[in-house]
């Protein structure tokens, strides 16, 4: 039985979404990703080398008025010993637990395969509606080798080629014929979305992220293990923590250099985070507790915060170091980031627990300060009192400075109409800070722009 984690999450039940699920599975490299890509307009990741899927990726399909929640899952191997394998099996299985209807993908130009046959007993055993799915079916020639594929146990297989788009509005017609119309229907009228703080989980390889994103969502939902690299595509799912609502994304891990195999796929997994990073509303950033802040933990926090992404420290694997004291490996942290050593930071074990729920207290309240709004008055206070403690140095022309304004969160962001005079970098750095201080902004960054007043 399942307990609920240390931090005493909130996730909405399997029962109350509205859409019914559909898992795409079947074995490696029979075009579940393009498929995937295909029915829901995504870009998950897509190459020809086998297992390059190993997470659930979700996404959605809309077809004649009804909307379906789509799972890619990686390639099903049974019997395979290797520990990477057994974690995506594991993933594909909870991916079938959860469907009400089961894409079971095979390959169309290498025929009915011994590990097909292997496949069709588990999907059957799962009591869950199937359509076989014959993919790479690219020309109508091709059809007439279907026939082979009725030995699996499942009627009318469907002929599609994902790459091309072949079949794809008859799978769609299929999949609405065998769903129930009551809980596919899109629901009439304009829907008011919940507002949603999106949360990227970011660090180097092997440093815990999947694990520290597994304990935060309470559910096995990326794979988790010793072989750098597991997380390739973006992998999101939602949480409740207090009164807010997360939309959290595990991402590939960051390296300097992609390794020369699988090199392509890797950079695609990559580009994938950076976007993650600046289409975030917050940033996690993960290092390893036993060698934290290496050049490349320091060059990804760099990234953070020239994209102003508010970011929140995390150092993992606590429970690695032979005399576990939080307080010295965060000291030890702070000193290597002498650029940036004022950054929120917690040290966890995400494996065992420890310490997820100051994280999240943290990150609650990173949240509240990023998302506050300053009344005008109390800012122009902060300003004029900055002012009378340190005027401005006159590069070209005595500067004056007007009035502030706020223009936008996550990070919080001000702007300071002035004379249009130049204003010199240490002065702009107190000024941030003085505004910082003054208006309570503990945990946030603040971004501070100067505009000439017309």
């Amino acid at each position: 039985m399942r307990t609920r984690s240390e931090s005493d999450l909130e996730r909405p039940s399997l029962a109350a979404e509205a859409e019914p699920r559909v898992a795409i599975v079947g074995a490696p490299n029979v075009g579940k990703s393009r498929l995937f890509n295909r029915l829901t307009g995504s870009r998950s990741i897509v190459h020809d080398r086998p297992g390059v899927t190993t997470d659930r990726i979700e996404g959605f399909c809309e077809w004649g008025g009804r909307r379906y929640r789509i799972l890619d899952t990686g390639g099903l191997v049974p019997g395979d010993p290797d520990e990477l394998t057994r974690a995506v099996q594991k993933q594909v299985l909870r991916g079938i637990e959860q469907a009400q209807l089961l894409l079971f993908v095979v390959d169309g130009r290498l025929g009915m395969t011994s590990l097909d046959q292997a496949l069709a007993p588990i999907l059957r055993r799962s009591g869950a509606k199937t359509i076989l799915v014959v993919n790479k079916v690219d020309v109508e020639r091709q059809e007439g080798n279907l026939s082979d594929f009725f030995a699996l146990g499942f009627p009318e297989p469907v002929p599609v080629s994902a790459e091309e788009g072949r079949g794809i509005r008859f799978l769609l017609d299929r999949i609405g014929s065998l769903l129930p119309v009551e809980t596919a229907d899109l629901k009439p009228g304009p829907q008011k979305e919940e507002t949603r703080i999106r949360l990227a989980i970011v660090g180097r390889p092997n440093v815990g992220k999947s694990t520290l994103f597994n304990r935060i969502c309470g559910e096995d939902r990326s794979v988790v293990s010793r072989v750098p690299g597991t997380t390739r595509d973006p992998v999101k799912t939602e949480f409740t923590h207090g009164s807010r609502r997360y939309q959290i994304i595990d991402t590939a891990g960051l390296r300097r250099k992609a390794r020369s195999e699988g090199e392509a796929v890797e950079m695609q997994g990559v580009a994938r985070a950076l976007a993650a990073i600046k289409d975030a509303d917050m940033v996690l950033a993960v290092l390893d507790a036993a060698e934290p802040a290496t050049h490349q933990d320091l060059a990804l926090i760099g990234v953070c915060l020239r994209t102003r992404r508010p970011l929140l420290v995390v150092l993992n694997k606590i429970d690695k170091l032979g005399t576990p004291n939080p307080d010295e490996a965060i000291r030890r942290t702070r000193d290597r980031l002498h650029f940036s050593a004022d950054l929120p930071m917690v040290a966890v074990s995400a494996l065992e627990g420890v310490g997820v729920k100051s994280a999240l207290a943290l990150l609650d309240r990173l949240a509240e300060e990023c998302s506050r709004k300053i009344p005008t008055p109390a800012l122009n206070s902060a300003l004029e009192e900055a002012v009378g403690r340190r005027t401005p140095s006159a590069l070209d022309r005595i500067p004056r400075l007007y009035y502030i304004t706020q223009t936008g969160t996550f990070p919080p962001s001000f702007v300071v109409f002035t004379n249009g005079a130049r204003i010199d970098t240490p002065y702009r750095r107190y000024l941030a800070r003085q505004i910082k201080e003054t208006l309570g902004f503990q945990l946030a960054p603040v971004a501070l722009r100067f505009r000439q007043r017309t």
